[in-house]
């Protein structure tokens, strides 16, 4: 049987997280934002721009609830790491949440300024293993795993290019014009990211063709890529790369290529088709490009995150259990700009670019995840685990385990 789409239930967050976490009833006005530090209950991020629209999802339901404001800069996967291993401060211009935002009405959050001397990173993201960058982690840095991000080979609409091999991309981005794949023959439309970027490293390691290396124009943030691309003078012989979340808010003037990795005899979507948004190949091994998330804080010298409100941010977003229980569905928030929780994955890897092998959630969600991405499911709607035979009920369905 299939279900439609479940509401979300909403609700202030309970005076108990007030006490738990030390925000005062003052905490809720909204100051003039002249100056981030004074915005209530701060949490400071360095994130890759790919994240931006989970920082304004999930932001805005930890600003409705919990009072929690979010604040971040957006660059690249190995520079956010280093602000975060080196404690180095952070000023100028942020964007943030402020109270009553919503991200389906306006799609661009408001920015705020962090003055001078700065505050340091209290979480930094990177969107490949940590290895993938020059700087080793510090041993008082947590690294915690966070949702699959995948990513595509797009090209405009009007291209008549469906499928990319990963030889070809080998010598399309490795060689540019000297590598003669057509249609691929401009290195002007050749549209790719600068070496710090997650999405050359991860896609890099996919096709053998390190980041330092890629040829063509090297844009620095994924949706001028986007536009760009989109509006490319000859469509034919324009390609770019993109985190398929960035994607999925193009697809009316993109279309993503299906890739067939080494090895493989077939070419794939991260979706099950082309114009579907169940990431279906992603989390079963079908498609190769993907990495996870990566979000990392300081410890303290008793080893416990120098900053508990942002540890909590960080277990709320990779779907940890936390206490107080949150009054939202944190995992919402990853589902909705097309990332993939790992409770919904049936595959792991150990390495950027490696192989698959199997894997099964302790507290699987794929049920929950289809009802979000997709709008149905064919899982049982439950209250409890009585109604599920062997499985459990999780997130509002029963599940195999």
């Amino acid at each position: 049987m299939t279900h439609a789409l479940l509401t979300v239930a909403r609700g202030p967050l309970a005076v108990l997280a007030l006490h738990v976490f030390g925000l005062s009833s003052s905490a809720l006005a909204q100051p003039a934002c002249a100056d981030a530090t004074k915005l209530p209950n701060p949490v400071y991020l360095t994130v890759g721009d790919t994240q931006i629209n989970l920082m304004q999802r999930l932001g805005a339901e930890l600003r409705r609830h919990e009072q929690i404001t979010l604040i971040w800069r957006a660059t690249g996967s190995c520079s956010n790491l280093d602000t975060l291993y080196g404690d180095l401060p952070m000023s100028g211009n942020f964007s943030y949440i402020p109270a009553g935002y919503d991200p389906e009405t306006t799609p661009t959050a408001p920015s705020c300024t962090v003055p001078a001397p700065g505050v340091p990173a209290d979480i930094a993201n990177s969107i490949v293993f940590l290895e993938g960058c020059p700087t080793p982690k510090p041993t008082d840095v947590l690294d915690t795993l966070g949702p699959v991000q995948s990513f595509v080979f797009a090209v405009p609409l009007a291209s008549a290019q469906t499928a990319i091999t990963a030889e070809e991309a080998y010598f399309v981005f490795g060689f540019g014009q000297a590598g003669k794949v057509a249609p691929w023959l401009d290195n002007n439309l050749l549209l790719s990211r600068p070496a710090t970027k997650g999405t050359v490293i991860s896609i890099g390691a996919s096709i053998g063709v390190p980041a330092g290396k890629w040829q063509g124009t090297k844009l620095n943030l994924s949706q001028d890529l986007a536009s760009q691309l989109a509006a490319a003078p000859d469509p034919g012989k324009a390609l770019g790369i993109l985190g398929s979340e960035v994607y999925d808010g193009y697809r009316a003037q993109l279309k993503a290529l299906a890739f067939r990795a080494f090895q493989q005899h077939r070419a794939y979507f991260p979706d099950s088709t082309q114009n579907a948004f169940d990431k279906q190949n992603v989390r079963d091994g079908h498609y190769h490009i993907w990495s996870y998330t990566h979000w990392l804080t300081r410890l303290d010298a008793m080893g416990k995150p120098r900053k508990p409100l942002a540890q909590r941010v960080i277990d709320l977003l990779v779907g940890n259990t936390v206490q107080p229980a949150p009054r939202f569905e944190p995992l919402d928030s990853a589902i909705h700009v097309g990332l993939i929780p790992r409770c919904a994955m049936k595959v792991q890897r150990s390495r950027e670019g490696g192989d698959f092998s199997r894997y099964q959630s302790d507290q699987p969600c794929g049920c929950h995840f289809d009802s979000r991405a997709t709008g149905s499911t064919r899982c049982t709607i439950c209250v409890d685990s009585s109604t599920c035979g062997s499985g459990t009920c999780r997130h509002g369905f029963c599940e195999e385990r």
